[in-house]
């Protein structure tokens, strides 16, 4: 049974890296077999989007800018926990990007929990996603060149104030790029949010109706 899980775990671990990489890279169709086959039941709750799976990649390919731009880097996954065919995870994550602003080079650096509930398929013994979430710790934005009296001049309007602190910095940016973050978002300043999270993971890890995937 250890022998098992072992192998259970390395398959979830390889699946969650190769998913995060395919979609930096803009690998749309190896990002989607990552998740499962049934789209309705499949269920993304991060900054910009809340949704299933095929929109939440339809409207990801639509924003790529042909480039690689966002990395999530530092993905670890440790907290592997598998029942049966149910299994969760969760990860630190490091999500940056470059922008530019007036004329002036910037990085973003967005550190957060990934959430993740998986399930095994019985037919073909492989693992797919069901759901991922993000949890937000803290971000910056920080001028890529350091000195430049430029990059003081940024200021945060109310609208941006209003966010938490966890992720302001993200919202500056997407709201920057024309997207408009939801001020709500699980984050580390808000426990609650967190343990709804994760209180969901572990009720689905413990046999719960399938529709606990959506929360």
């Amino acid at each position: 049974m250890a022998t098992i899980e072992a192998a259970d775990i390395a398959d979830i671990t390889n699946l969650l890296k190769r998913e995060r990489f395919h979609r930096d890279t803009a690998q749309w169709d190896s990002c989607r077999a990552a998740f499962h086959p049934n789209a309705p039941l499949t269920y993304i709750n991060v900054a910009w989007y809340e949704g299933d799976v095929k929109d939440f990649l339809r409207r990801s390919a639509k924003v790529h800018q042909g480039k690689v731009n966002i990395i999530h880097s530092s993905f670890d996954p440790v907290e592997i926990r598998v029942r049966g065919h149910r299994a969760t995870s969760e990860a630190f994550c490091q999500v940056t990007s470059s922008l530019t602003i007036g004329d002036i080079d910037y990085e973003l650096a967005s550190h957060m929990r990934l959430a993740t509930r998986l399930e095994k398929s019985l037919d073909s013994n492989q693992w797919y996603i069901l759901s991922l979430e993000a949890i937000y710790v803290r971000d910056r934005l920080v001028s890529t060149f350091p000195g430049s009296s430029a990059a003081s001049q940024l200021t945060m309007t109310q609208e941006v104030q209003a966010y938490p602190k966890s992720y302001r910095h993200l919202a500056f940016v997407m709201l920057n790029r024309g997207l408009k973050p939801r001020p709500d978002l699980p984050h580390e300043d808000d426990q609650e949010s967190v343990r709804r999270v994760l209180d969901r993971n572990r009720a689905f890890l413990d046999g719960a109706e399938e529709e606990i995937v959506k929360g």
